[in-house]
């Protein structure tokens, strides 16, 4: 395909056909009469020792051209890639996707591209994903985990290498000294138990999240802890796993309602995907919220209005531990050393209607 390009170079318009698919490196320095060394060094911002009247025709010519170096052939020289790898455990999840906005918007304002990797709560898929990304030589690795405890090796090895990775929302229990952005999930369970014991509530179901992530537990340890408090029986057979989907929270409602007439007066879901799901098994079964049952969940998703009504939930800013943990990551990028490897973010509870007193 031949391109037709307009240069303006030292004031004087030059007019041209490149009879060529992309511009090169050597087409940049042959316009602006330099070496090719010159015009790598301004690229690479490592422009010592060239003047400023050469550094501004070359990047002049470089934004009239259009030109854009090739990453590929720029890493191997740097050993940099300008890229960063995300892995997340379900982009379908808003509070997954808000918190890759976060992400993103510190690599857009830093100049790094990021990949964005989808694991579907599968440890096997998580594993193939780092060895995917640590072979494409991305600068740095975020983790949302599904798994604490196999492939830990793989972790392991980037300490021992010093490997710049962080850790968001979950983390593996033997690296407690990964940096990571987290969340107070037993303090959050805690909080939204005791808000629902306030309201007179005595009977209380509990549905947790996978049991192999760590702020699942952390989230059941804490209603437990709250029911404790309280001298009331967190009855076996009203807390069941789920999965933090929509459609774990349906069949753990199910389970639940096996018996027919509701043994709770209030559910707790361990997110709001799941909690929606226990709303609509609620509701085909003419168990109105939170007339017959109270209901509430975590993460403060946003979702259409359409409910009411809306679910109360314990917040956790999504977008905000996506941010920090990109701010920690550059920071190791840099070679710099972070005030502190450890954010935790506190709970706020969201009372929105679907917890009545009884």
């Amino acid at each position: 395909m031949l391109v037709w390009l307009r240069v303006n170079v030292l004031g004087e318009r030059l007019r041209g056909v490149v009879m060529k698919q992309s511009i090169t490196i050597k087409d940049i320095a042959k316009l602006c009469g330099v070496s090719i060394a010159t015009v790598s060094r301004v690229i690479n911002d490592k422009s010592e020792g060239v003047s400023e009247k050469t550094i501004l025709r070359i990047r002049k010519v470089i934004a009239d051209m259009d030109y854009h170096p090739n990453s590929v052939a720029r890493s191997m020289v740097t050993k940099r890639s300008h890229t960063i790898g995300l892995v997340l455990p379900d982009v379908r999840n808003p509070f997954f996707s808000e918190l890759a906005r976060g992400v993103e918007d510190i690599c857009n304002a830093s100049s790094y591209g990021c990949f964005l990797c989808n694991t579907d709560g599968s440890m096997e898929k998580e594993n193939e994903y780092i060895r995917l990304l640590r072979g494409r030589v991305v600068d740095g690795l975020l983790f949302t985990t599904q798994n604490d405890r196999e492939f830990n090796e793989v972790f392991f090895d980037f300490q021992r290498r010093k490997y710049p990775f962080c850790f968001i929302e979950r983390y593996v229990d033997e690296l407690p000294g990964v940096p990571g952005v987290y969340f107070d999930n037993r303090k959050g369970a805690e909080d939204l138990t005791e808000f629902m014991v306030s309201k007179g509530h005595r009977s209380i179901a509990f549905i947790s999240g996978p049991l192999v992530t760590h702020n699942a537990r952390l989230r059941k340890e804490g209603f437990l802890a709250a029911m404790a408090r309280h001298g009331l029986e967190a009855q076996a057979s009203l807390i069941v796993e789920g999965n933090y989907k929509f459609n774990g929270g349906y069949e753990a409602t199910t389970r639940l309602l096996s018996e027919g007439r509701p043994p709770f007066t209030a559910l707790i879901a361990s997110n709001d995907l799941m909690a929606l799901g226990a709303y609509q098994c609620l509701e085909e079964r003419g168990l109105d919220v939170p007339g017959r049952v109270s209901l509430a969940g975590f993460d403060n998703i946003s979702y259409p209005p359409v409910l009411r009504p809306l679910i109360t939930t314990i917040e956790i800013p999504a977008y905000e531990l996506g941010k920090r943990a990109a701010e920690m990551l550059f920071t190791l990028m840099r070679g710099e050393r972070l005030d502190s490897p450890r954010q935790v973010f506190e709970p706020v509870l969201r009372d929105k209607g679907s917890v009545a007193n009884v």
